[in-house]
């Protein structure tokens, strides 16, 4: 699979159900963690033991900023406004695409002068990612 068949999708605010790619998107990044809690007692035979504590995921992605473009606006308007955004991440060909509620906990747009404009964006998600068919 090449990269560019991996895209970042947005649920529109106006047709809730409807997935729009982020525009000028060029490097997207799909993160899951998950914490450990320490199980060690002195019958552990001199090592570590440990099981699953609190898991946690996170979508970043950039690329060529688009003036006007909805998507980006509305990342801009739930941060600002404190509103979770539902985001998809579509790989090209897949029978599941991963989803999930998110905050976004940074935006960045750099201004270069002798380069284009671009974005980046940060969401962090809020509870577990689900992996549903489209």
């Amino acid at each position: 699979m090449r990269g560019v068949d991996i895209l970042i999708q947005l649920e529109s605010k106006t047709t809730p159900g409807t997935y729009v790619d982020i525009a000028g998107q060029r490097n997207a990044t799909f993160s899951e963690e998950a914490e450990t809690i320490d199980m060690t007692s002195k019958m552990s035979g001199g090592y570590t033991e440990n099981d699953y504590g609190l898991g946690s995921w996170s979508i970043s992605c950039d690329g060529v900023y688009v003036l006007g473009n909805a998507e980006l606006t509305a990342l801009r308007d739930a941060q600002r406004e404190k509103e979770m955004v539902k985001v998809r991440w579509k790989e090209a060909g897949a029978t599941q695409i991963e989803e999930g509620m998110a905050v976004v906990t940074s935006r960045e747009i750099e201004g270069p002068y002798d380069a284009e404009a671009t974005y980046s964006v940060e969401l962090t998600g809020s509870g577990k990612p689900t992996a549903v068919t489209p």
